[in-house]
């Protein structure tokens, strides 16, 4: 009899957060997107400093209290919650990346909480210094990054705010904190970018390094091509019956599983056709607010010191009346054009970046209109409204439908953790994964024979169900109780594995046909290489050209482009094989190497040798690149130190018990 029983209890936590579970993925996708931002280098750079941060140990210095923050760098506090999401986000990532679960024992065992926590460290180091420096993105900084990204744009290619709105609901952000978080970033990646171009490398380094990365090849190549297969003595059924028992192994079948999976999620619970206009209206004006865009105002802005109010005061003046205004930029200030362009803000953009008193002002002055001089902190500015964007309400018509698969999928999430809830209880009472599908009303995919690659024994491929979960059916035994995974829109699957069947030898009548196929290839090249040897032989001792050779051979005979040795190992000219064998070769020498598609042989002779020249106009970009790079591998070593300075300066904190208790599971705590 086979125990039946749950393998773990559900996670209370999902009930609360099943929601932030739900937009995972599409979180990460714009991460994905935030990061690739004015610079890619600097990023790649700061992502090498963050790996050599989680090296590092900090102990535990709460003594109290912060029952709800992790760390603290400086006066920033990451909260449990900040901790968990990203911690979730990782684990994911590397799920994806595996193609199967990674529970959290595993995670805690390979130091993944730790990592992600000093990534977290760090970025709220960088960010304390940059805003120290006086560093931060202005408004027309973030918006020009959002517009260039694509999962904002619309059917034209153009940025669509309707669109943004909508991504960000999916992915748990209000506008405000995702652009609080953008400008974050594009601060940080200010600062990196001034640390990484703060100088080249010498090139007392970059000479010698370019010349010998860059040193270049010639060779002539001579194929031997593998002799017709009716020229090899064909196996017998000796010989056949023979290398059957030597390597019966290799002619096993697979291994395949009597599975059963059901899942419990929001998309395969969700109703939307359930919900009433009614409950649709009232919703709507519930959220009204979520479907009115605020309005807005694009304008230009210019910044005069605090000594320069009268100055201030003239350029308004002449503005008002009516002279060019990138002539008066030109006359009175260092801003370009560009500089001053501001972009479409709003109120509430004006009052984070000023002031109350700022906002109203502006937003009193009509299209076309100049405000007086007004005073902040950073000093006298004066704003010219170009034009005004009034708000926009989405009607109810316009956004029924969105709001109708919102609601589904809300009612969903509350069904789907109390399904998974009944489901536990009635497997823990003896029930099995067919009653339990048909009482709760689950749909039960089976595959009575599934492979791991998803093939079902005979033919034909599994269901996609099936094949989501063959990470998860080849780590259980049919002793095992049913399985409950987590998945990453938030739901669940129950898995059980009724049956194993281990693999089988094949009989020697199904597969002999292999074998023999497989003798007389071995034959064939063996002859070649034979062949081969003789040829390169011949070469070597009577100087025979190489198209005499390629005769003798029945093949062929060609000279290589020009290949570096950065790009040797590549295969985008020659196989790798004979690009490494051409940098082993000195001039004039002649080796032979097994052709890649098993054709043969292939016999090298190296002709001519030029070293990389970092004064040949040709070369200077990738000469460029290469100081760039060096530079970058400066700038790192820079970065750790400073992340290390500033974290002695800042002080770091980790609440260790706190940390722990997240990430440690309960029966290992």
């Amino acid at each position: 009899m086979r125990r039946r029983s749950a393998r773990a209890a559900i996670p209370r936590r999902a009930a609360s957060q099943s929601s932030l579970w739900e937009h995972e993925q599409n979180m990460a996708t714009l991460t994905s997107i935030r990061r690739g931002l004015n610079s890619i280098v600097a990023m790649a750079i700061l992502g090498l400093l963050i790996a050599s941060f989680a090296l590092w140990g900090i102990p535990d210095v709460f003594t109290g209290g912060a029952r709800t923050t992790v760390a603290k760098v400086g006066s920033q506090e990451i909260s449990a919650q900040d901790f968990l999401r990203a911690y979730d986000r990782r684990i994911k990532q590397i799920e994806a990346q595996l193609g199967q679960p990674l529970d959290r024992s595993q995670a805690a065992a390979l130091g993944l909480p730790q990592q992600v926590l000093q990534q977290m460290i760090s970025e709220r180091t960088i960010d304390l210094y940059a805003h120290r420096l006086g560093l931060r993105a202005s408004r027309r900084q973030m918006i020009e990054t959002l517009h260039t990204m694509e999962a904002f744009k619309g059917f034209d290619g153009q940025f669509d705010r309707t669109t943004y709105e909508l991504q960000l609901r999916n992915a748990g952000y209000t506008p405000a904190q995702f652009e609080a978080d953008l400008r974050r970033e594009i601060a940080r990646l200010q600062l990196i970018d001034a640390l990484a171009s703060w100088r080249p490398a010498p090139e007392v380094i970059a000479d010698p390094l370019f010349r010998y990365r860059h040193e270049a090849r010639r060779a002539t190549v001579v194929s031997v091509p593998l002799p017709p297969a009716e020229s090899v003595p064909p196996p017998s059924d000796e010989e056949i019956a023979k290398a059957y028992d030597l390597e019966k192994e290799n002619y096993k079948t697979p291994e395949y599983r009597h599975a059963l999976v059901a899942e419990i999620s929001a998309a395969t619970v969700a109703d939307p056709a359930a919900i009433g206009e009614e409950d649709l209206k009232q919703a709507y004006e519930e959220r009204k607010d979520e479907f009115v865009s605020p309005e807005l105002r694009n304008v230009d802005l210019v910044t005069f010191a605090r000594d320069e109010k009268e100055k201030a005061e003239e350029f308004a003046r002449r503005l008002r009346a009516g002279e060019d205004f990138e002539k008066l930029l030109s006359e009175m200030t260092k801003f370009s054009p560009d500089e001053a362009a501001l972009g479409d803000v709003s109120h509430d953009d004006l009052v984070k970046d000023y002031s109350t008193k700022i906002a109203d002002r502006v937003f009193a002055t009509p299209a076309g209109g100049v405000t007086d001089p007004l005073a902040s902190v950073f000093g006298w500015h004066v704003f010219r409204v170009r034009d005004v964007t009034p708000p926009r309400e989405r009607k109810f018509a316009q956004v029924a439908d969105e709001l109708r698969t919102r609601l589904a999928r809300e009612r969903a999430e509350e069904k789907v953790y109390d399904l998974s809830v009944k489901a536990e209880e009635a497997i823990a009472r003896g029930a099995d994964l067919n009653e339990v599908a048909e009482k709760l009303g689950l749909k039960l995919h089976e595959a009575p024979a599934v492979n791991r690659d998803g093939m079902l024994k005979g033919d034909g491929l599994a269901d996609e169900v099936i094949r989501r979960h063959l990470a998860t059916i080849f780590t259980l035994a049919p002793e095992d109780p049913v399985e409950f995974v987590s998945m990453n829109d938030g739901g669940f699957a129950l898995v059980d594995v009724l049956e194993v069947i281990p693999p089988e030898i094949r009989p020697l009548e199904e597969v002999k046909d292999v074998i023999r196929a497989n003798l007389i290839a071995e034959r064939r090249l063996e002859a070649a290489g034979k062949k081969a040897d003789g040829i390169l032989k011949r070469m070597r001792e009577e100087g025979i050209s190489p198209e005499e050779a390629a005769k003798l051979a029945d093949g062929n005979v060609l000279s290589t482009d020009w290949i570096e040795r950065i790009e040797a190992g590549r295969g985008n000219k020659v196989a790798p094989g004979i690009g490494r064998l051409m940098f082993d070769l000195k001039k004039g020498e002649m080796a032979e190497e097994r052709a890649a598609d098993g054709n043969g042989y292939l016999i090298v002779r190296l002709d001519d040798v030029r070293l990389g020249d970092p004064r040949d106009p040709s070369s200077a970009q990738a000469y460029a690149d290469l100081k760039r790079r060096l530079a970058e591998e400066r700038v790192n070593d820079l970065l750790v130190m400073l992340e290390k300075s500033l974290r002695d300066e800042f002080g770091v904190e980790i609440n260790q018990a706190l940390l722990r208790s997240l990430v440690v599971p309960e029966n290992q705590g």
